[in-house]
């Protein structure tokens, strides 16, 4: 059941990553899965690695009790070009 449930949050996830694209906002988001596209990442692991990141800053954002901080996960999405 747990593999079940993660596979389900890991899509929502990518959903989510992919809306942010979509939406332009965090502009980073864009910016980086193109990135990560042109150094030869396959797209779904591109997305897979995003979303990985997101659910890092929700977690943040859930153990602090403070507003996610779109500036602190636009930052750390930046970081994964740079990996």
């Amino acid at each position: 059941m747990d593999e079940i449930e993660d596979d389900f949050a890991l899509k929502k996830l990518i959903q989510a990553v992919e809306n942010q694209v979509a939406d332009g906002h965090p502009r980073e988001a864009g910016l980086v899965l193109m990135d990560l596209l042109a150094q030869g990442i396959d797209r779904q692991a591109a997305l897979a690695l995003m979303a990985e990141t997101l659910a890092e800053h929700i977690a943040i954002t859930f153990a602090s009790e403070k507003p996610f901080d779109v500036n602190a996960y636009a930052r750390a999405l930046l970081a994964l070009a740079q990996e």
